[in-house]
């Protein structure tokens, strides 16, 4: 397998948020069979996994990057890279961009309250970017099959699939695949640190926490849950609303939501009160303690493109990692699979009374919240970084067709251009093969009749002139001086004869072993292709295997763990039930020594 060069324009370190989570995930499972190198615009304050090596370069500065790409086989690249690195389209090696994130959607909401004049330049500058990296990248990721649907559309545009890719790749799954956002292969497990209940004030142990576990995003909607809220405390008045609200870990564009939710949130009477913002970014091995505190996920949003081909949100996916159902706004890909899979509720955009209703719901009825916590905490399962990662995988160990760029695709129409000028194989073949057969002709014609002509004068005869006398004198003469000469030219036919036969059986010859070559030829070259075939198929079996193990190994543990898990939950219930039991036996001895005088026995001490 290529070593693999993987390149995050977001932080990665201990405090990250999805686009770097997803690098440093990513780099996890490819480094159990390649080596990696990780790099990100700041150090990475996070122990590398076995097989990764980290690195940091300087956003904007090509001459910190540049390094990095001439040392590459392979680059895994987040697409806004090229925004600032610019060189990254002129790598020469490989090339996988991950377009997972739509950033010309986001952008149309992020900036929805700048001047037009801005917003338009915004608008031109990422739809520029966009064409750009489908013109250069060999292979590409996205997070969901309507983004990839979205994709192929703009490679066709770009001219990029062409009738020979598609008869190597019919379904383009080579080109452009799917890798969602994953969960961690290890089970969630809480530290045993304060997390939410320890650090905000009207949080105790008996409230029910309604998490917003990512960030307050302006393209998202917690204002509607923030409105639901009074509906929700009427009829569940232990529950409490918490937003994780600290601030990106790094350069972001300035959000307006995280202001106006706070503000919404004191006009209803609500903040620190019901409503509750958590100030700081969690660190990423931490989050557990967080997550598992929460009784039920939110997470909303409003209608517009950024939504419709959002990747299913790195929140979301957290949700599952520690199987606690989730309400959400319909209309994504996140709602689709939630509902698919019973592990959470769709409801509709901007909707506060449907908001309100489905956690109503949810909070009341513990039944259903076990059912729908229990299907998340399956699915989860299912979306573990080290099975939806199988495709970069492939792309790394295959030997895939590369889609050519339009760059070799102007290329080849110039060379095609020259070459219309010149005669095809078959029509060259067409001109020489008569000038070679009538050469040849020619010749075996001069040869036969030069015989010929020998075979007419080999012998000399005497001319016959004057009388009986003089022709018997002129033979006499004529044997007499012409013998040698007619045995000479005897032997010189005879020699011409031999010559011939030699030439025209070393001609069938070198026909019949040319055939036989080209024959031999043909069968080597059947045979390569069935060598090739044989390793493709071991060094899928080989991937398979390896994969079968990975997968036996994380059932294993994760068995393991919920078997101690079991174990650590009975000891807790059998302690439960001998301190109940205690509790009745001593009760028990002083109703009877109310009741008869008995003296009541002393209380027993743990």
């Amino acid at each position: 397998m290529n070593s693999l060069l993987i390149i995050s324009h977001d932080v990665i370190g201990q405090r990250m948020a999805g686009p770097g989570i997803r690098m440093w995930e990513l780099a996890r499972v490819v480094a159990r069979t390649a080596p990696v190198t990780l790099v990100a615009p700041r150090p990475i304050d996070l122990a590398p996994p076995s097989g990764v090596t980290c690195g940091q370069y300087v956003w904007g500065d090509a001459s910190t990057l540049v390094p990095y790409l001439s040392a590459a086989t392979v680059v895994l690249a987040n697409g806004f890279v090229a925004a600032a690195h610019p060189e990254l389209l002129a790598y020469r090696g490989r090339l996988i961009i991950d377009l997972y994130d739509p950033v010309a959607f986001e952008n149309l909401e992020l900036f929805r309250q700048q001047p037009l004049a801005e917003r338009q330049y915004i608008a031109e500058r990422d739809a520029t970017l966009l064409r750009n990296l489908l013109q250069r990248g060999d292979h590409f990721l996205c997070a969901t099959e309507r983004q990839r649907d979205l994709y192929i559309g703009g490679l066709l545009v770009e001219g990029r699939l062409t009738p020979s890719l598609i008869d190597a790749d019919p379904l383009l799954r080579n080109l452009i695949d799917v890798v969602p956002f994953g969960v961690g292969d290890a089970p969630p497990q809480a530290s045993g640190q304060p997390a939410l209940r320890g650090a905000l004030d009207d949080l105790g142990a008996d409230h029910e926490i309604i998490l917003w576990s990512g960030g307050l995003w302006d393209w998202l909607d917690p204002q509607t849950v923030v409105r639901a809220m009074p509906q929700v405390l009427a009829q569940a008045p232990n529950a409490r609303l918490v937003f994780l609200a600290g601030r990106h870990p790094g350069p972001v564009h300035e959000m307006i939501t995280p202001q106006q939710t706070r503000q919404l949130a004191a006009e209803l009477g609500l903040l620190g009160q019901g409503v509750h913002f958590y100030e700081e970014w969690i660190p990423y091995e931490r989050r557990a303690d967080v997550l598992l505190e929460a009784t039920v996920m939110v997470s909303l949003h409003r209608e517009h493109l950024e939504t419709r081909y959002a990747a299913v949100r790195s929140r979301v996916l957290d949700h599952l990692w520690v199987g606690k159902p989730t309400v959400l706004s319909a209309g994504d890909a996140a709602a689709d699979l939630i509902v698919t899979h019973d592990a959470g509720e769709a409801v509709p955009m901007g909707d506060v009374d449907a908001v309100a209703a489905a956690l109503i719901r949810l909070l009341a009825d513990p039944q259903r919240q076990a059912v729908q916590s229990m299907n998340a905490a399956k699915l989860g399962q299912q979306l573990r970084w080290s099975q939806v990662a199988q495709p970069l995988i492939r792309m790394l160990t295959g030997l895939l067709p590369v889609c050519p760029t339009p760059v070799e695709l102007q290329r080849d129409h110039e060379i095609a251009s020259v070459d219309a000028d010149l005669p095809s194989q078959e029509e060259t073949m067409s001109m020489v093969t008569p000038d070679i057969d009538q050469t040849a002709a020619m010749l075996h014609k001069v040869r036969n009749d030069a015989i010929r002509a020998q075979e007419q004068i080999w012998k000399m005869e005497q001319p016959a002139s004057g009388g009986l006398p003089w022709r018997w004198v002129q033979q006499k003469i004529w044997l007499l001086l012409m013998k040698f000469q007619r045995d000479y030219n005897a032997a010189v036919l005879r020699s011409t004869y031999a010559l011939a036969e030699q030439i025209d059986h070393t001609t069938r010859l070198l026909f019949d072993v040319s055939a036989r070559l080209e024959q031999r030829a043909q069968t080597l070259e059947q045979r390569a292709q069935t060598l090739e075939q044989r390793a493709q198929t071991l060094e899928q079996l080989a991937q398979e295997l390896r994969l079968r193990v990975t997968n036996l190994e994380d059932g294993m543990q994760y068995h393991n763990h919920c078997q101690v898990a079991e174990i650590h939950q009975i000891g807790k219930q059998i302690r439960d039930f001998a301190d109940q039991l205690a509790g009745l036996e001593e009760t028990t001895a002083q109703v009877l020594a109310r009741i008869g005088g008995v003296p009541a026995l002393p209380p027993q001490q743990e």
